[in-house]
């Protein structure tokens, strides 16, 4: 009795997951395949602000800073404004002035603040994990974008779906114990057929072989992404970075699997 219930509140999360990407996906069609590129920059500014949001949720849960939006994140934006204007080198030079940065405020905070290492630590993971990677999206030809999103998410759909028809194994149950062995494979598998048939149809260029070991090596990178972010927030003891996305947590449990893929695609062109 309490599968049967739980089963039909997987099926209600699900239906309603599907329901609010059917209405978001017109709006990021629009900016990443019509829109001049700068609406791009913003719409990952937008995209890092909220991640980072997300993040400082779950790492520091007391009242005080549950709703508190950390100084430096809007400092991080300089990432994506610098990859915008300048490309890698930007990209690459702005994450080091944050770098500095954070480190400057740990050696001028050390002593009179207990927590100095620990927000040291937050800062300069929260540069890599967020601003750093998001900002590849800008350097990205737009086709390569739409082919990242494809290949991640067919592996997400392939896993679930294959996971609940034939998932037995458990893949990593001390992290993330709704993953299967079997809805890996039927993930890996899907991102593989749906990545192929993209780059054939709407890329070219390129040999079959080769956009097969390129979703190939985007999905494992995806799926080791959906983990991290299961360990942060099983650590926290926390389900969701938040609840903004209907069906779906928060944009950082939809950005997982993708943080990783768009730096790995970038430099595997």
């Amino acid at each position: 009795m309490t599968s049967e219930i739980h089963k039909k509140q997987v099926d209600r999360e699900h239906l309603l997951r599907w329901i609010t990407s059917i209405v978001l996906a017109p709006l990021l069609i629009f900016v990443i395949g019509v829109a001049s590129k700068i609406w791009l920059m913003l719409f990952v500014v937008v995209a890092t602000v909220i991640a980072s949001w997300e993040l400082h949720r779950i790492l520091f849960q007391d009242e005080s800073s549950k709703y508190h939006l950390d100084p430096f994140v809007f400092f991080s934006l300089l990432v994506p404004g610098f990859a915008y204007y300048y490309g890698i080198r930007g990209l690459l030079g702005g994450m080091l002035l944050n770098i500095l940065a954070c480190f400057s405020e740990g050696v001028s905070i050390y002593g009179k603040n207990d927590k100095a290492l620990e927000k040291l630590v937050f800062r300069i993971f929260h540069v890599i994990y967020i601003p750093y990677c998001l900002a590849h999206i800008i350097l990205l030809d737009r086709v390569w974008i739409f082919f990242v999103l494809v290949v991640i998410f067919a592996g997400d759909s392939g896993a679930f779906y294959a996971g609940r028809k034939f998932g037995k194994r458990k893949l990593c149950p001390a992290v993330s114990p709704g993953k299967t062995v079997e809805g890996a494979i039927g993930g890996f598998l899907a991102s593989l057929i749906l990545g192929l048939a993209f780059g054939i149809i709407f890329i070219g260029g390129k040999t079959p072989f080769e956009f097969v070991l390129i979703a190939a090596i985007l999905n494992i990178i995806g799926q080791l992404g959906d983990l991290g972010e299961s360990l942060i927030k099983r650590s926290r003891v926390v389900k969701d970075s938040s609840n903004i996305l209907p069906g779906h947590g928060g944009l950082l449990d939809r950005l997982d699997s993708l943080l990783f893929a768009f730096p790995a695609l970038y430099y595997l062109l």
